[in-house]
């Protein structure tokens, strides 16, 4: 029994590799590019790795992203046939969830525009809501957008979520299935976009949903680069129709020097680090996973690949 362990998103490999082994002592980690015997490999953990590298691995039972964003993985044509088990704390990750709610109080507190008031000289109070009037929506409720949802519940904001599947919930609105994303947009201020990225959420953040947000609604869009249309964000903000936007993920990624997002005075851009991925937390996770698969357990957040999350 072998993990293949490849480059890492954050920290080096053997940091990576020591961590693991602390939960799984002497396991067998075989570190990228040295795979040794490709058949005693049965668990796969992927980083900055490109499949088209990989070779074949006839024993190979398990992967697992060290990152949230699996869609290149899936539409690989080398993805093998083994289950894809996400790494991250089954609770959401509290980086995550500190990261969003940042971000929607920044635009709850007019914080880029005291910033653009401060760069003119201006000295001037922007009239503000009380948290209880401000509508927050979440685009997705899964393991990365419920628990910043719940936390903003628990301050007193007007929240709601939408899903693409049926789903109730005794604190947080719920507006499911494509026919009632028009009414969930119709009522949000703040929309945090936290969706994964799949053939009918590419490119869902365009024209036609910012003009179903209310006038001076702003977007924040935390999950890929992809969802976002930058040229309907850029009218839609032009227009006054939005009143900002913050972006975790652009298009591509590092977006490009002459993207004119970067110089738009309503648009704030973050280099993808709402989550830094580290060995102590995934560990864990990768340790269980192991467990789990040993003794013929169900894995506790497999993806659904056909569903693309």
């Amino acid at each position: 029994m072998a993990l293949l362990l490849t480059p890492p998103v954050q920290g080096t490999i053997e940091q990576w590799r020591d961590e693991i082994l602390l939960e799984v002592p002497g396991l067998d980690i075989r570190l990228w590019p040295d795979v040794g015997d490709p058949a005693d490999i049965e668990y796969m953990l992927v980083g900055r790795f490109n499949l088209d590298d990989m070779p074949d691995m006839p024993n190979l039972r398990l992967m697992m992203p060290m990152f949230a964003g699996i869609d290149h993985l899936i539409a690989h044509p080398k993805m093998p046939d083994v289950p894809l088990v996400r790494t991250g704390p089954p609770g959401g990750d509290p980086a995550m969830t500190e990261y969003a709610v940042l971000h929607v109080l920044r635009h709850h507190r007019h914080m880029p525009d005291y910033l653009a008031q401060q760069r003119d000289t201006v000295w001037n109070v922007i009239p503000q809501k009380l948290p209880r009037d401000q509508r927050v929506g979440f685009m997705g409720f899964g393991q990365m957008a419920e628990p910043p949802a719940r936390v903003l519940r628990g301050m007193g904001f007007d929240v709601a979520a939408w899903a693409r599947s049926d789903r109730q919930d005794a604190d947080i609105e719920m507006f499911c299935g494509s026919v009632r994303l028009a009414d969930f947009l119709a009522r949000t201020d703040i929309l945090v976009c936290l969706l994964p990225l799949t053939a009918e959420t590419n490119g869902i953040l365009n024209a036609e949903r910012f003009a179903q947000l209310p006038a001076g609604a702003s977007v924040i869009n935390l999950g890929r680069g992809a969802h976002l249309i930058d040229e309907d964000l850029i009218t839609a903000l032009d227009s006054g129709h939005l009143a900002g936007a913050t972006l975790d993920a652009t298009n591509p990624e590092p977006l490009p020097n002459d993207s004119p997002l970067w110089q738009h005075e309503r648009v704030t851009i973050m280099p993808h680090t709402a989550r830094r991925v580290r060995p102590d937390t995934v560990g864990p996770q990768v340790a269980e996973a192991i467990r789990r698969d040993r003794a013929g357990e169900p894995q506790l957040w497999v993806v659904n690949r056909s569903a693309g999350y």
